[in-house]
C-alpha cells in the first residue's frame, strides 16, 4: 500500500514503528500517509488534531487556538481550504467559548 500511494522512506518507516507501538499515534499532515495508517487501523492526527488534543487538555486556551488557526495560512505550507478552516473556527468558538 506505501509503494501505491507513493509514500517516502520517513513515513513508511512511521508506519513500520506503529506496528511495535499499539497505543501509538501517526502524526501526519500528509493525506496519503494519513490514508494509509487509517487503513492500517492506526490512530492519526494532523496539525489541527493536535492543535484539538492540546485544548481538550486545556494545554491551550481556546484564544491560543483560534490564534494558532489564523496564522496557518500565512506562516505555514499546509493547505486547510479556507471553508473547513472556518468551520474548524466556529466549532472551537461554540464548544469552548462560552
Amino acid at each position: 500500500m506505501c509503494r501505491v500511494f507513493l509514500l517516502d522512506a520517513g513515513e513508511v518507516e512511521a508506519l513500520a514503528l506503529m506496528e511495535r507501538e499499539a497505543e501509538a499515534l501517526f502524526l501526519t499532515d500528509d493525506s496519503a500517509a494519513r490514508l494509509v495508517a487509517e487503513r492500517m487501523g492506526y490512530r492519526v492526527h494532523g496539525t489541527v488534531g493536535i492543535l484539538v488534543r492540546s485544548l481538550r487538555r486545556k494545554q491551550l486556551r481556546p484564544a491560543q487556538m483560534l490564534e494558532s488557526l489564523e496564522r496557518i495560512p500565512q506562516r505555514s505550507s499546509l493547505f486547510i481550504r479556507p471553508s473547513l478552516l472556518d468551520e474548524i473556527k466556529l466549532k472551537i468558538k461554540n464548544e469552548f467559548q462560552r
